[in-house]
């Protein structure tokens, strides 16, 4: 007969659930890496523990959506949260602390490459919108914009948007040049998080 197990761990929304078995009860919490991120929740059991704080990380989850602006895009404090857990590589914080400091904050794809001292646009597509990607999983934010015929989101939109000197840019299938805006929160967030 095999030993019931005294700990449970449990991933829930990026997080890990841990519960453990006390006397007569179950205790469980959440943790963002090894941060305390939700109460510590009691119940008979240990998915009835487990559940109560999926319950406070679901009404938390709920009230930041309702904080967010029309379009869906987290708050500068949650991404200011969201860019500390993903950890950026040097290359994509040249690229990031360049957008910043651009006129308007607009720079094209084969600019974002050269400021992390590569040639051509293929780096900063894949290398800026990897960043995006991981930026946007961490907000659990899908960008609205999708190229049309893969319907594949275009996930540097997480981090800024397509402009043209006459407004904002409809995504195509045709490779033009894209000069790319940075997002507000974006521009506030790397602010206050000292990239320059």
């Amino acid at each position: 007969m095999a030993m019931a197990s005294n700990r449970i761990s449990v991933p829930y929304r990026r997080m890990k659930i841990v519960a453990r078995k006390l006397a007569n009860q179950w205790e469980a919490r959440a943790f963002d890496q090894k941060a305390p991120a939700s109460p510590i929740r009691f119940g008979p059991t240990s998915d009835d523990a487990i559940l109560a704080v999926k319950s406070d990380l679901d009404r938390d989850a709920l009230k930041e959506r309702s904080e967010r602006r029309e379009d869906g895009f987290p708050t500068v404090e949650l991404v200011k949260k969201a860019f500390a857990r993903i950890r950026p590589s040097d290359g994509q914080l040249a690229m990031l602390a360049a957008h910043l400091n651009a006129p308007g904050y607009v720079l094209t794809a084969t600019e974002l490459a050269s400021a992390a001292g590569k040639n051509g646009y293929e780096y900063a597509n894949l290398q800026y919108g990897r960043l995006a990607r991981d930026l946007a999983e961490e907000l659990e934010f899908t960008p609205s914009e999708s190229y049309s015929a893969s319907g594949q989101p275009i996930w540097t939109y997480t981090l800024a948007t397509g402009v043209s000197d006459d407004g904002p840019v409809e995504p195509s299938d045709e490779y033009v040049e894209w000069r790319w805006k940075l997002r507000p929160q974006l521009v506030d967030a790397l602010t206050d998080l000292g990239i320059r």
